[in-house]
């Protein structure tokens, strides 16, 4: 994973209990589209999912066991790198194309810089969208779940 954050949930129920709910929340097919919140899949002891309306970010869980033989689970937030080459390959092409066409015309360099900000403020706007509301599908599962941001 590429650009990835980390953090630490603990939870107050079962390790499976979170991963059941995880895994009755993923979309397998068409038939069973309502109600669910994830395409993915659920591994032995963690998952490795995507949001259905923001299928842009990748969460990888994995439990791990304390000291104390609790779990916690171990969540990283990022991009895959098929993600992170199709959007340098956009950005190649798109910039291949305005040099091949570029005559001496600021504007439409001006124009194709403003529009790859806009995108870039786009993709991290909808990015810490997706982390809420993981976040919240995880609070609304376990009232007492403790979210830490590890640096």
């Amino acid at each position: 994973m590429f650009l990835k954050s980390k953090y630490r949930v603990e939870f107050s129920k079962s390790k499976e209990d979170v991963l059941e709910n995880i895994k009755s929340s993923i979309f397998g097919g068409f038939p069973d589209f309502f109600g669910k919140s994830f395409t993915g899949k659920i591994l032995e002891n963690g998952f490795k999912i995507r949001l259905m309306r923001k299928d842009f970010q990748t969460f990888k869980g994995n439990f791990i066991r304390d000291k104390e033989d609790k779990y916690s689970l171990e969540l990283f937030v990022g991009l895959e790198f098929y993600q992170l080459l199709a959007l340098a390959a956009f950005f190649c092409f798109s910039l291949t194309i305005l040099i091949r066409n570029f005559s001496e015309n600021y504007y439409f360099l001006s124009l194709y810089f403003i529009a790859i900000g806009l995108m870039v403020y786009k993709n991290y706007r909808d990015s810490k969208k997706g982390k809420e509301l993981f976040f919240d599908y995880l609070k609304n599962f376990d009232r007492d779940c403790e979210i830490i941001s590890i640096k």
